[in-house]
């Protein structure tokens, strides 16, 4: 019986870290509108994406603020330059990545246990190829470090249409 379970109990943990943060959200889910809160901590690293403000007119870029911080044992690199070369952009339930592996030469920051890094820029520029039309929008973030992938809140947004 104790073998069965350790299978069962070892098999469901596999498949939750292997979905960790990949559920999308309805846009009416409240946490998406609500104050951000962080997201699921994997390894101690947890991240934060709060939308620079809720409703944008259609000819604006949406732009964020990223928060990461640790809270477990080890120290991780962190590129803050790199942070759209490396990140993953969730825009309704749908994954982007950014469409070149060019990283630029830019400085390692140690993400220390305790230490927090606060208010990087995220931007939704075109670059992501994400059409954005007019509407609510639930966004998140994805930011792997070392082999772990943090994946933020969901983050909603208002999209006005073109007057």
């Amino acid at each position: 019986m104790a073998v069965r379970y350790s299978y069962f109990a070892a098999a469901a943990l596999a498949l939750l870290a292997a979905g960790q943060g990949c559920k999308s959200l309805s846009h009416s889910d409240a946490s998406a509108w609500g104050q951000a809160r962080w997201g699921p901590s994997v390894e101690g690293l947890q991240c934060r994406l709060r939308p620079e403000r809720r409703t944008w007119r259609a000819d604006e870029t949406p732009a964020f603020n990223f928060d990461l911080r640790n809270r477990g044992k080890r120290t991780f690199a962190f590129w803050p330059a790199q942070k759209l070369e490396l990140a993953e952009i969730e825009f309704d339930g749908e994954w982007h990545r950014w469409p070149s592996d060019v990283m630029t030469d830019s400085h390692v920051w140690p993400l220390a246990p305790g230490s927090q890094y606060n208010a990087v820029t995220i931007e939704l520029d075109n670059r992501f190829k994400i059409a954005i039309e007019p509407g609510k929008h639930i966004v998140r973030i994805a930011y792997p470090l070392e082999g772990v992938r943090v994946v933020s809140n969901p983050a909603g947004i208002k999209i006005l249409a073109a007057k």
